[in-house]
């Protein structure tokens, strides 16, 4: 081969080489611009209170009772109270027992005030949100949330029931860990 088409041979490659490179490419441009009108931002507190105003470890002592044998319950009320300035999104999270050999089932109702919920008897004009088992109760159930608006209490009517088959001379303790998010 001379050297005459060799110098061709390359030039051709080096021509098919360029073309395939500039037909890789596009020369396609494109711009786009919107206008947004200003929003806002606002922040506010969430203060979720139980019992009474500003109180977040709250002794629901008025649950306790002493001497329950199997099927009978004490009940009492407990107010929700937002003493924040936002809406205030909440529910029972969670209850735990410090004896779990104690079979317990709570019910949760909702109620229009403290007095429609007596320590014995149905309670007044209720709705109910939970009833089932003490031990991982949520109400609502996730995802589920109850509202209060600021400055408003909603009552939650507690009652926990001793299980039939409950062991005498048994005791237990409850605890309720409440949540909130506005």
């Amino acid at each position: 081969m001379s050297n005459k088409t060799r110098w061709v041979a390359v030039g051709g490659a080096a021509v098919a080489g360029v073309a395939l490179m500039s037909s890789q490419q596009t020369g396609a441009l494109w711009s786009q611009t919107e206008t947004l009108s200003p929003g806002s931002i606002s922040s506010g507190t969430l203060d979720l209170a139980v019992g009474g105003a500003g109180v977040t470890d709250y002794p629901f002592e008025a649950l306790a009772k002493e001497g329950l044998g199997g099927g009978q319950y004490a009940q009492a009320p407990i107010p929700i109270i937002n003493s924040g300035d936002v809406v205030m999104k909440y529910r029972l999270q969670d209850a735990m027992q410090s004896n779990a050999a104690v079979p317990l089932d709570l019910t949760v109702f909702v109620v229009d005030s403290p007095e429609a919920c007596p320590a014995e008897g149905d309670p007044v004009a209720a709705t109910v949100v939970y009833d089932g088992p003490l031990i991982g109760a949520q109400a609502p159930a996730a995802p589920q949330w109850r509202m209060v608006e600021p400055g408003a209490s909603e009552v939650l009517c507690m009652r926990g029931t001793v299980g039939e088959d409950a062991q005498p001379n048994e005791s237990t303790t409850a605890s309720f860990v409440f949540g909130a998010e506005s």
